[in-house]
């Protein structure tokens, strides 16, 4: 049986391949990944795609030569042992100045001619002019080039995703254990934060609240806790820099028929729009599965502006070839992606309602990834 080490250094060597074949393709003498040490959970880290490192420090780069050739600079000496670590790429190398670093590994290379950049458009201004003034060389932006071969994730990315959709169900299960009444919405908000980062999650997207008729998603604020609110929880934790989202609903106190009645739409599109999450069907077809359920139910007027926007989206390199779930999205599913699916939806009597889940394309359909239920949950208060 293969194992863990070997199926990552297998699935690096063919990013290297793909690489080295586009770089020839497109006439480049070499690819510069760059990364300023955000994380997006909606955007490509050009730096963590290519080298497996989640980088810190403000400026972060990995160099590819024409013939495969790899070097990796960082901004921390002492972030070096972590980076050797978790890298197979061997040449590291720590830059006070990140341009006058890459300049001296082009010049100690020989390397001239055109420059592909991945990471493009989070380099700041400064950190391009550097890299423009050097001397032979030619800078071209490669985003589009990553964004072709960072499709979805490979095997090296099971572990860390596997770990963020338990976060996220750590996360939930926090906030049925510390809600109560009288609580101010940001301070549930930290008890989740709190509860993720505790085993690990290196961020977090989250929209936690509580109304007793939300209109929409959005951050916390000091509203608090009241008896029979809504609770609408948006959760998004990241692990080694892959993100996972759950969306879930809560109500304090008793849920009333009225509630549970509505809710159970949710649960209809969810089912029905799951079911179409399988390869070789678009797209399109899973937003248009869950608008024909709540149109059925009368709510066609609510499936659009300003009550809804997408039914789902990609999350980083999880699921490049479309960031979101709408009618008429033409991309075609393939197995292997992975992407999010929620039919949160705004309902007049009820207010805004939250369910949702990352999904993992595999032969047979979608699995999600996370464990907790699908239902509408209830919490003491």
């Amino acid at each position: 049986m293969e194992t863990k080490a070997a199926k990552e250094s297998s699935a690096f060597r063919k990013k290297v391949a793909a690489l080295r074949e586009a770089m020839r393709r497109d006439g480049l003498s070499g690819l510069l990944f760059y990364s300023g040490g955000q994380l997006s959970m909606l955007e490509v880290n050009a730096v963590l795609w290519i080298s497996g490192v989640l980088p810190m420090g403000p400026h972060t780069g990995v160099f590819l030569g024409a013939s495969g050739e790899a070097s990796i600079l960082v901004s921390l000496p002492w972030d070096v042992g972590r980076v050797k670590e978790k890298t197979w790429i061997e040449d590291v190398r720590v830059v006070d100045g990140f341009a006058e670093g890459v300049a001296e590994l082009l010049r100690r290379g020989g390397i001239k001619g055109e420059l592909g950049i991945a990471g493009w458009s989070f380099m700041p201004a400064a950190v391009y002019q550097g890299l423009e003034a050097i001397p032979d060389i030619r800078l071209r932006p490669a985003d589009k080039l990553l964004n072709t071969l960072a499709r979805f994730p490979g095997e090296e990315a099971r572990g860390a995703i596997g770990r963020a959709a338990e976060m996220a169900d750590i996360g939930f299960a926090a906030i049925l254990e510390k809600a109560r009444v009288g609580m101010p919405e940001h301070e549930l908000a930290a008890e989740v934060e709190y509860a993720m980062r505790s085993q690990g999650a290196e961020d977090n997207f989250g929209m936690v609240t509580a109304s007793d008729h939300s209109h929409c998603t959005h951050p916390p604020a000091d509203r608090r806790i009241q008896p029979g609110d809504v609770i609408i929880a948006e959760i998004t934790p990241a692990c080694e820099g892959h993100f996972i989202q759950l969306c879930r609903t809560a109500v304090v106190g008793p849920a009333s028929p009225l509630l549970r009645e509505k809710f159970a739409i949710l649960e209809e599109a969810m089912e029905k729009s799951l079911d179409r999450v399988r390869p070789g069907n678009k797209v399109g077809e899973v937003a248009q599965i869950m608008n024909h359920v709540f149109s059925s139910y009368g709510y066609e007027k609510y499936c659009r502006p300003p009550y809804m926007r997408v039914r789902g989206h990609g999350l980083g390199f999880l699921s490049m070839p479309f960031p979101e779930i709408v009618d008429e999205n033409e991309a075609v599913i393939e197995e292997g992606m992975c992407f999010v699916v929620h039919p949160n939806q705004y309902l007049p009597e009820t207010g805004y309602l939250m369910l949702g889940d990352t999904v993992w394309v595999e032969a047979n359909g979608a699995r999600r990834l996370t464990t907790t239920p699908m239902k509408l949950f209830t919490v003491e208060g």
